[in-house]
């Protein structure tokens, strides 16, 4: 019986063995798997592509354009016409005002001519009339103008006072 005792020994000591060779291969198997794995989150985050720029087909793309101008072009339009009639209106009101220029012209040298008659007239008739006399006149005259102007504007108010004083009808 020894001797089946020895022969399961050996056996069990085999097993033995063998078990801790694969365990010795298991941990070296293990370490060179770790060192090897040990970058895999890097490589994935390099591997794995972003979309930075994507292919439109170019139906897509034709498509896209068509709406836009479908979009913009009457307002294009409508902005366009706006701009050309504010052109003609500034430019009627430009020779409105040109023609008002050329018509102040014409005044200033109308003006100009009766102001050298009337020096010529007032040469003639400085004789009958004396300087302080015209100079008094020229005042009397300017003061009349101006009262005209302060009894028209106290009219005015005189009519706006007298308005405002007519009572509202309550409201229903």
């Amino acid at each position: 019986m020894a001797a089946a005792s020895y022969g399961k020994n050996e056996t069990l000591e085999s097993c033995v063995e063998s078990l801790k060779g694969s365990v010795e291969f298991l941990e070296v198997s293990l370490k060179r798997l770790d060192e090897v794995t040990r970058d895999v989150p890097r490589l994935k985050r390099v591997l794995t592509t972003d979309k930075v720029f994507g292919l439109v087909p170019e139906l897509d793309l034709e498509n896209a354009k068509k709406k836009l101008q479908h979009e913009t072009h009457p307002q294009i339009n409508i902005m366009v016409e706006k701009i050309e009639r504010e052109i003609s209106r500034l430019t009627r009101r430009k020779n409105n005002l040109t023609g008002k220029i050329e018509l102040q012209r014409i005044r200033i040298d109308g003006a100009r001519k009766n102001t050298s008659n009337d020096m010529e007239i007032g040469r003639v008739v400085k004789g009958d009339i004396n300087e302080h006399k015209l100079t008094r006149l020229k005042l009397l005259q300017n003061k009349k103008e101006r009262l005209k102007y302060s009894l028209s504007r106290l009219n005015l108010q005189d009519k706006k006072n007298r308005l405002s004083m007519i009572p509202s009808l309550p409201p229903q």
